[in-house]
């Protein structure tokens, strides 16, 4: 373990003695010319009684230790104070190779920071010596960046990093056709540039003078139609048949190598990004290169000669999905959340699964919507919901104003916060771009341990629970977001695979974790493969593929049916009381009663996994398939064990209670299969319940407060064109049958009202039966949601009593069915 070197004056000498950061003790006038920085990074700061700082510590390394480990994540980086260290690289095969040593005064680590990606070397203490380090925590980058030579270091430094990393692929990508030779006089001519959104990179009609590889970031890239620019993605489909994106890996302007030649498009960037520029002049200059460009480079990256026009709906749908991933910058994630909406029944148990496992839930189930194509050249879509919750980013917002560097990028690249270095000041959440940070109070209250009433009742309530109290601490509260479960009993140390409590606890699998650049293929297919970096590892992608599923569904139908072909055929031959064997209980009758019972303790098995939060139990959309599948043949066996006969008053009723669970049980698969896409269809964006409880009162009110400024002549006309005509059962039905858009509903029901109501009224009659036209229908449309919300819970009520009482009966029944056979 190195030794900590706690002495300030050593600390103080050591920086003096480093070119890169000595600027940091000069003086003016007798004091400290950087005062403020040099206290928080040596000393550290107490503001109001928490501590900030200190950034720097200064440690001695003995004859072989690790300084940084390759592949290790971390949130410091290092400067070599007196002694070498040796800089070794691991290959494929785990062969450690010595690539260089890292002299005194040399800053070392600071571009896996900034890139946000793992260390790609090792760094060791010589055998046969010591060394004294610098290790200095994330923060202290902003403050040290305004030193001169640091600031002039870190930006050569990274652009040199970010500049070998690209060339590294390109020669991996290209293989024995593009020699190291040709990299190193690529590398003295290229550039490494970093552009700010809305910068036009490239302009249609000007000469292309030079070649550009985008390393980070997106563009698009637009034609003039005539005199105007179609470059505006604000208007509707028009202009989308000229416009496309273009990610990382892809090549512009590889058609001027050869010769003088002009833009044909214009190329604006959308987000912060990094591109490689590489004069034409130097590479027409230089035959060989010239020469080895032209060969290698059109079969080393996707380039589009033209803009890719877009031919069909499928590709109108594709380009709006592709421009509104890059714009929200969901892409660019590491490991993002994705709810179906087409499969999600609006239960809230991912919110419920995230509050057992973390004492507060951090899922938000709103945010970021699209519609996407569900494959490539085909118009129908998928709806997807990606909730306020964090996504890791590859380039994380929430990690530059961190005071005291609690939160960064921790075992397996995971964004987390260390509650115990959290000062609570909310930095990193107004940073947040994506609202995935909470602010939470440090101690909660413990709860009031709850009766066994209020345990019942909780389990068979069917209101949605309440929303936890508003945050109004500001003094003690600790930053919280999603960690992955990352130190939870979820993922125990050893644990073959990764899981999540909200994707473990979704009923129909309509929650994943996905590398987003994988799940979007519409993206996907605008990357090259060479630039397709995946930070850490994410679940499987169920929405694709789930073949546990598929075989579970299998085994389900064909299980029923061998159930029901092998009940029938023994009923037929033996009948339901003639002994099968020589004993009493090899009567049809007892093996399909007991077959039953077995069937419905197979379909039980889902209510207790239902209680299982905090370990792994396997995923609950599985146990829901066995549940159902279980349930259908208990359905069977118990139905041929009943025969016939007709039994006394308790058997009739455990007949009719169960049976009654069976069809409740119908009831809710159809309202899983049919009431999400019908709220999916209504919404146009997702909306939570309470969302829509609290617009309808809005509604109510606004239409009391219509009805109040009316003459009584507008009222009656209100009264017979917009009540009567829209507070109708056929109106709500309609909203099921036909979904409309909103928008269009409302335009045509103003324009038959005000056609109807015969077109005298005055200005303001007429504005007030507009609005009220607008106000009622809308009114409706939240009523439509609303009740669609109710029957997704509606059926479980029934479902649930009619099975507990079932069980119950069904005890008794064995019970004497025993005694009976006992005597």
């Amino acid at each position: 373990m190195p030794r900590e070197i706690t002495k300030h004056a050593t600390i103080l000498d050591a920086i003096q003695r480093i070119d890169l950061i000595s600027e940091l003790t000069n003086k003016t006038d007798g004091y400290y010319t950087h005062e403020l920085d040099l206290e928080v990074i040596v000393y550290g700061r107490n503001y109001n009684g928490k501590k900030v700082g200190p950034y720097l510590r200064l440690f001695e390394f003995s004859a072989g230790e690790e300084v940084i480990r390759q592949g290790d994540w971390g949130n410091t980086f290092y400067i070599t104070v007196d002694g070498h260290l040796d800089v070794y690289v691991s290959d494929d095969e785990v062969q450690r190779l010595k690539i260089g040593s890292i002299p005194p005064g040399v800053s070392f680590g600071e571009t896996a920071i900034l890139t946000g990606s793992q260390r790609n070397a090792t760094i060791v203490v010589p055998p046969n010596g010591n060394a004294i380090v610098f290790e200095v925590t994330r923060p202290a980058l902003r403050l040290l960046r305004k030193l001169g030579m640091f600031g002039q270091n870190l930006d050569v430094t990274y652009r040199k990093h970010v500049l070998g990393r690209t060339l590294e692929k390109m020669w991996r990508a290209a293989g024995d056709d593009y020699a190291n030779e040709n990299l190193e006089r690529l590398s003295r001519a290229a550039q490494l540039m970093i552009y700010g959104k809305q910068h036009v990179l490239i302009q249609e009609g000007e000469p292309i003078d030079r070649l550009i590889l985008i390393v980070n970031g997106w563009l698009q890239r637009s034609l003039r139609l005539g005199a105007q620019w179609v470059a505006d993605a604000s208007t509707e489909y028009g202009w989308k048949q000229h416009v496309d994106f273009l990610g990382a890996g892809h090549w512009l302007g590889l058609e001027g190598v050869p010769g003088e030649a002009r833009w044909d498009y214009t190329a604006t960037v959308m987000q912060r990004t990094e591109v490689l520029e590489i004069p034409l002049a130097h590479i027409r200059q230089d035959a060989r290169l010239r020469d080895a460009l032209r060969q290698s480079l059109h079969s080393l990256a996707l380039a589009y000669d033209e803009v890719t026009p877009a031919s069909s709906a499928a590709d109108q749908l594709s380009l709006s999905a592709v421009e509104k991933e890059i714009m929200t910058g969901i892409v660019d994630a590491t490991n993002l959340l994705v709810m179906d909406m087409d499969l999600c029944v609006r239960c809230g148990n991912c919110s419920l699964a995230c509050h057992k496992v973390h004492g507060r839930s951090r899922i938000m189930r709103r945010g970021i919507y699209i519609e996407r194509p569900i494959t490539l050249r085909r118009a129908s879509a998928q709806r997807v919901l990606s909730p306020a919750v964090c996504m890791h980013c590859q380039d994380p917002l929430c990690l530059t104003g961190c005071p005291t560097g609690a939160i960064g990028r921790f075992s397996n690249g995971q964004i987390d916060i260390d509650p115990k270095t959290c000062i609570g000041c909310g930095d990193c959440a107004t940073q947040c771009p994506y609202n995935a940070i909470t602010m939470v109070p440090r101690r909660g209250l413990a709860p009031e341990p709850r009766t066994l009433l209020q345990r019942l009742q909780s389990v068979f309530n069917l209101r949605h629970p309440a929303p936890p109290p508003p945050v109004t601490e500001v003094d003690n509260n600790v930053a919280v977001t999603c960690n992955l479960c990352h130190n939870t009993p979820l993922n125990p140390r050893g644990a073959n695979s990764h899981v999540y409590s909200c994707q473990e606890n979704c009923p129909t699998g309509a929650l994943v974790r996905v590398n987003p650049r994988e799940y979007f293929t519409e993206a996907k297919n605008r990357i090259s493969l060479v630039y397709r970096d995946q930070t850490q590892a994410v679940g499987r992608n169920i929405h694709q593929s789930d073949p546990v599923a598929k075989l579970l569904r299998v085994w389900g139908v064909a299980t029923i049916l061998a159930v029901t072909c092998a009940a029938v055929w023994g009923l037929l031959r033996y009948g339901l009381e003639t002994p099968l064997g020589t004993g009493r209980l090899t009567t049809m009758r007892w093996l399909t009663g007991l077959a039953g019972l077995g069937s419905v303790m197979v379909a039980f098995a889902y209510t207790l996994r239902r209680q299982i939060y905090r370990r792994r139990a396997g995923p609950l959309r599985y146990w829901m398939q066995v549940h159902v599948y279980a349930g259908i043949a208990a359905g069977v066996l118990l139905l041929l064990h009943a025969g016939s006969v007709r039994g006394g008053g308790l058997t009739s009723l455990l007949t009719i209670s169960f049976y009654l669970t069976i069809l409740s049980g119908f009831l809710g698969v159809v309202c899983y299969l049919f009431c999400p896409r019908l709220l999916t269809d209504l919404e146009g964006e997702p909306l939570l319940v309470e969302d829509l409880r609290a617009r309808r009162e809005e509604l109510r009110e606004k239409l009391a407060d219509i009805d109040r400024h009316c003459t009584p002549k507008l009222a009656a006309l209100i009264r017979r064109h917009v009540y009567e005509r829209f507070f109708v059962l056929s109106f709500l039905i309609r909203q099921y049958l036909r979904r409309e858009e909103l928008s269009a509903l409302l335009a045509a029901a103003q324009e038959e009202t005000v056609t109807e109501s015969g077109g005298t009224l005055d200005q303001q009659s007429r504005s007030l039966l507009l609005e009220a036209v607008e106000t009622a229908v809308t009114l409706r449309r939240v009523d439509a949601l609303i009740y669609l919300h109710q029957l997704l819970k509606l059926w479980l009520l029934p479902h649930v009593w009619s099975a507990i009482l079932t069980i119950a009966l069904m005890c008794v029944h064995i019970a004497q069915v025993i005694l009976a056979a006992a005597r």
